[in-house]
């Protein structure tokens, strides 16, 4: 958050005078900000107003109502924390997608090399040069493709098609931090795509898997 320059108008940091209320040229619409000793802060609302007719009234100006700054800071605040509330939806239901598109297709691709998985056993290879091998096969398109992304990403901070921040919409520092948590995301949905299904293969018999193929 920051500070908001709607703060309400010039602070009376003494007693609520009377000439305020005629001192401008149109207090109909005037707003004061009345700074008060935190002793005095209790029921200071609800008590100026029982006295605002009978002290703080000139002609027909009047006070129409007190607020407190809690209210007014809670106000304010409240458009940021519902955007921020709607970007933390949109993010979960990407992050939903893109977890069950890319966890999807490895574990399908990874059922589908029962096969390969039982010739590699049937050669010698252990279950750990298996499931690091699978493994490492996908980790290597994902670092094929990361540089083309971080340019795709690049051109569209360029175009400025993305959010500001800080005066501008390119910020190196943001690219390298969101691109490095897209990538951790990506290898552990990856890492969960390929090894469920693959040490679930390893432990078929390999003489069984070759058979059914």
């Amino acid at each position: 958050f920051e500070t908001s320059e709607d703060w309400g108008g010039p602070f009376i940091a003494t007693d609520l005078p009377r000439k305020v209320m005629i001192e401008f040229e149109n207090p109909a619409y005037l707003q004061l900000s009345v700074r008060v000793k935190p002793e005095a802060d209790l029921n200071f609302a609800e008590t100026l107003m029982n006295e605002a007719d009978r002290l703080y009234q000139v002609g027909n100006v009047y006070i129409l109502d007190v607020q407190p700054f809690s209210d007014l800071r809670e106000a304010i605040e409240m458009e940021d924390m519902n955007e921020v509330r709607t970007q933390l939806c949109i993010l979960g239901f990407l992050l939903l997608n893109i977890f069950l598109g890319v966890t999807g297709t490895f574990w399908f691709r990874t059922q589908q090399r029962k096969s390969e998985i039982a010739l590699h056993k049937a050669h010698g290879a252990t279950n750990q040069m298996v499931f690091t091998r699978l493994l490492s096969e996908g980790w290597l398109l994902l670092l094929i493709v990361t540089p083309i992304a971080l340019l795709i990403d690049f051109n569209l901070a360029h175009a400025e098609l993305n959010s500001w921040r800080n005066g501008t919409t390119l910020e190196w520092d943001r690219l390298l931090f969101c691109g490095g948590i897209s990538f951790a995301l990506i290898a552990l949905m990856i890492a969960i795509g390929i090894g469920i299904p693959a040490r679930k293969a390893m432990k078929i018999d390999p003489a069984e898997a070759l058979h059914n193929e």
